[in-house]
């Protein structure tokens, strides 16, 4: 099965799992979130394949050509060329393990999605509508979870020992977001307000130190045609409590979004759209950014990848390093984490 089939199979699937509530929102939040799964399974990525600065020799990879001019030095970037040692932990099933050295093969079905954390050696397999469960990249210390009310976008925490996601609950009607423990599989859920932090894609994330969940609250002026953002309402991640509000009026797609220094986000103002932003974190000054999904791989430094490229960049979005990964055939994306 391909990767379309399973994005298709698995919006069906959700879409057809639900069932009318109040004033409409199960509806309108059915038709976003299979939106969301549609993009999400197709470009999400836990980080982006690193960017060689010259040519490098990554196990399993092959290594593209390198640009016509070497980048700007930056001691930000590591001597093996990969910015802020970075390494790229896989494509598809073909996932690196760390403690080997070298890529693996997960077993899975033809239905699985396979998503490894972006540190340690824990692995997320995603069966829509409703299966979930972790193990170890050798297949090792498997561990299954319970998903009833979760929506299937699952983040991960960015030491790779949680993952959170949207639940909902049909009667009475409520949201919120669970927080699951990759080793042990325990689920603590939390409900939010939602009058207070209204939402249509409701995608919950985890600041860059783990410590926070993000939720971009909903700007309806827009009407239907746009789902864009008013203002970011921080959780604690531990106990669920809002704890504060940034004025950032886009949505980021996950930890790494936001950069090593706290100072600035990369974000879609449009959830609907892959466009990103660069994003002020203080004042919510914005500035275009011509890649999509892209995150932050140092302060100086950004990463960007297409189907089999992935690309270094500067904060304005020149390309000053590039690297082809051939790992495994098919549109899954390129999957990277920082160094541990």
């Amino acid at each position: 099965m391909t990767q379309a089939d399973r994005i298709l199979r698995a919006t069906i699937a959700e879409l057809a799992d639900e069932m009318p509530g109040p004033s409409g929102a199960l509806a309108s939040n059915a038709i976003a979130r299979g939106r969301r799964l549609r993009r999400r399974h197709r470009l999400a990525v836990v980080g982006v394949a690193v960017v060689a600065c010259v040519g490098i020799t990554v196990p399993g990879a092959v290594v593209a050509r390198q640009l016509a001019g070497p980048p700007p030095a930056t001691s930000a970037h590591d001597p093996n060329g990969l910015p802020g040692g970075w390494i790229v932990l896989g494509k598809g099933d073909r996932v690196y393990d760390r403690l080997s050295g070298g890529f693996v093969t997960i077993p899975h079905t033809s239905d699985d999605l396979v998503q490894p954390a972006p540190a340690g050696r824990r692995v997320l397999l995603n069966t829509p509508p409703n299966s979930l469960r972790f193990t170890d990249v050798d297949g090792s210390h498997p561990v299954g979870v319970i998903t009833d009310g979760f929506t299937g976008n699952y983040q991960w925490s960015p030491a790779g020992d949680r993952v959170v996601t949207m639940i909902s609950q049909k009667e009475p009607f409520r949201i919120g977001f669970a927080v699951i423990n990759a080793a042990t599989g325990a689920v603590t859920k939390h409900w939010i307000d939602r009058a207070a932090y209204d939402c249509s894609e409701c995608t919950f994330t985890f600041t860059r130190d783990g410590k926070q969940v993000v939720l971009p609250v909903a700007d309806r002026s827009g009407g239907e045609g746009a789902e864009r953002v008013t203002r970011l309402q921080l959780f604690d991640a531990t106990t669920g409590a809002p704890n504060r509000t940034l004025p950032v009026q886009a949505a980021p797609t996950g930890p790494f979004s936001w950069s090593p220094d706290g100072r600035y986000v990369i974000a879609k103002p449009d959830q609907l759209q892959h466009q990103q932003e660069i994003i002020d974190v203080a004042t919510g000054r914005s500035r275009p950014f011509p890649y999509t999904d892209a995150v932050w791989a140092t302060n100086d430094r950004l990463l960007a990848t297409d189907a089999t490229t992935v690309y270094t960049l500067t904060p304005n979005g020149t390309v000053v390093a590039k690297l082809a990964v051939n790992l495994a055939s098919g549109d899954d994306p390129i999957t990277v984490g920082p160094p541990s």
